[in-house]
């Protein structure tokens, strides 16, 4: 970050970071931090893994992840952590393809542009508060060293959460939790773990 700011000289660097600015507290310094993990096969998987959508899964990733968690390794930690990612990701994909599946149904019932809006029939309703209580759950089931991984839970799920709750009135108010933060990234880009 520095190197934009001191083109000129190192002289003028040094002078900057003894005036302080090299002790700046960024903004998403402490938001969210990955897991360490040691083995290089299993840390690749990690990144691909957080990196990639989960909605569908790539073939070659889902390769990658089965070859580095049966190798033999001596991180039996960064193992743990890939299998709970993994298993994660699967069940998001999973999860996924239900909310868009609802979604089509309330868009055939209502249509595309709510030309024909209407009380959802009592099975739409059941589906969208099994569907809330399933998401709040899952998210709260992640601890307190599982940040990283609840943030890119919700960042996945977060946005076909709200195309549902933009798609229905009458909702609880604890659709409200379900908000557009859940869905911004803040806690960092995954994309930029996969380097």
């Amino acid at each position: 970050m520095l190197n934009w700011i001191c083109a000129k000289t190192s002289a003028e660097c040094r002078s900057l970071l003894s005036t302080g600015l090299g002790s700046a507290r960024f903004y998403s310094e402490h938001v969210t931090h990955m897991p360490k993990i040691k083995d290089p096969k299993l840390q690749n998987a990690f990144k691909d893994l957080m990196a990639v959508n989960w909605d569908e899964l790539p073939d070659a990733v889902i390769y990658d992840v089965n070859t580095a968690l049966t190798g033999n390794t001596d991180d039996k930690a960064g193992k743990e952590i890939v299998e709970s990612v993994f298993r994660a990701a699967e069940a998001i994909e999973e999860f996924s393809g239900i909310l868009v599946t609802l979604k089509m149904e309330i868009d055939d019932s209502i249509g595309l542009g709510g030309e024909d809006a209407k009380p959802a029939p009592d099975h739409i309703k059941n589906a969208l508060q099994t569907v809330f209580d399933r998401y709040t759950t899952y998210l709260n089931s992640f601890g307190p060293d599982e940040s990283y991984l609840r943030k890119k839970v919700e960042t996945e799920l977060g946005t076909k959460m709200i195309h549902l709750k933009m798609r229905c009135s009458g909702l609880d108010s604890e659709w409200g939790k379900v908000s557009v933060l859940g869905t911004s990234g803040l806690a960092g880009s995954y994309v930029e773990q996969r380097a």
